[in-house]
């Protein structure tokens, strides 16, 4: 038995109570996809049809009846990401921007960790009923934040997380 034996069962057992959140890319690229999430593997784009509405418990709004980082959505690197935003929110405004990843969330939108990735009048929202597109392309890995940029939205909960991965073959999902 060689000394580093007992270190490799460690590691295994380590990576195997850690559960999904350690899977390869490959690995969570194959679960389901949600269907507002349209892919076109020959031209290297994702689309995202996203809807911002009051959460069915009443409480803060949701995109598409999601929370607080609830889905990340894994992005190849150089993809573009398309998103048809839709406020259906009869009562307040809102908005989206991808921002970088920080130690927390921001209190309010700022500038969009790639060009063009936010709707208009981020820190004021579009009025109920408004909509809005965007692309841009995803030429950064990390791991990112669509969130609502209107002041105090994002920390209601009102975000899901994005991850540009280098090593992913193709777009996937991994629920937290």
């Amino acid at each position: 038995m060689s000394h580093s034996s007992p270190l490799r069962l460690l590691l295994a057992l380590v990576a195997a109570l850690a559960g999904p959140a350690t899977l390869p890319a490959q690995e969570v690229a194959r679960a389901p996809l949600p269907d507002w999430i349209m892919v076109d593997d020959t031209a290297r784009t994702v689309t995202l049809a996203l809807r911002v509405a009051p959460a069915r418990d009443q409480g803060p709004a949701a995109i598409n009846e999601l929370r607080e980082g609830a889905l990340q959505v894994i992005v190849p690197l150089g993809w573009t990401v398309r998103w048809r935003w839709e406020n259906a929110d009869p009562a307040r405004a809102h908005s989206l921007v991808l921002m970088a990843e920080r130690e927390k969330l921001p209190e309010r939108g700022g500038r969009p960790a790639f060009a063009n990735a936010m709707t208009r009048m981020v820190t004021k929202g579009l009025a109920p009923g408004q909509t809005d597109e965007t692309a841009f392309v995803a030429e950064a890995a990390g791991w990112y934040w669509l969130l609502c940029g209107v002041p105090a939205h994002a920390l209601e909960g009102e975000y899901l997380g994005l991850r540009v991965d280098p090593e992913a073959v193709r777009v996937g999902v991994r629920r937290e």
